[in-house]
């Protein structure tokens, strides 16, 4: 599918793992770093589906106080919301946050992860990633709780991608900067 900027999602190649299993570009980082923004500003770029946030319509819809096992339930529904709005039949998605965004909140929150959310991380092996850095003024927002904390956070996000060796991108600046860094970084990614 050929984006706004007429970069086309290179076609899988046989020889080259990356463009043969990447399906899924995910748009992770710490709170009020332009996530939700990005994944549709690319979406519509690139002429790609795209998911935004699950845990937002979440908790707006049953209120912002949540206990462990409703984080749970929450990394439970937000598989299955990204299954129905994007299916693994189709080649490319862009997506706000993965199970890393749980796991990572549930280890802020509870102090662990569950261990259902762990083992659903290792299986999303066809992840690549936009870390959005948190470089933009907070937004206050009723769903958001870390403000003092936001680049510990990314951080914490960064380690985990490395630690699992997936392929990353970095994206900072502001206003269109911020977004012309976010279409290269992901025309970077595509061309793995």
């Amino acid at each position: 599918m050929a984006g706004g900027n007429g970069i086309n999602p290179p076609k899988p190649k046989s020889n080259h793992r990356l463009n043969r299993e990447m399906r899924r570009i995910i748009l992770t980082g710490a709170e009020s770093s332009g996530k939700s923004y990005l994944t549709q500003h690319l979406g519509e770029v690139f002429k790609l589906p795209y998911v935004l946030e699950y845990a937002r319509t979440y908790l707006e819809e049953n209120g912002p106080e949540y206990d462990l096992e409703q984080l749970r339930k929450m990394s439970r529904l937000h598989l299955i919301y990204q299954q129905e709005k994007i299916p693994t039949s189709t080649p490319w998605g862009i997506f706000d946050t993965d199970l890393i965004n749980y796991k990572i909140w549930a280890e802020e929150v509870f102090g662990h992860c569950p261990a259902e959310v762990s083992t659903g991380i290792e299986q999303e092996a066809s992840h690549v990633y936009l870390l959005c850095k948190p470089d933009l003024p907070w937004e206050p927002d009723p769903l958001r709780e870390n403000r003092h904390d936001l680049q510990r956070i990314y951080q914490c996000h960064l380690d985990e991608i490395i630690r699992l060796e997936r392929p990353y991108e970095v994206v900072e600046g502001r206003g269109l900067e911020r977004l012309a860094n976010a279409e290269a970084a992901l025309h970077r990614l595509l061309e793995r």
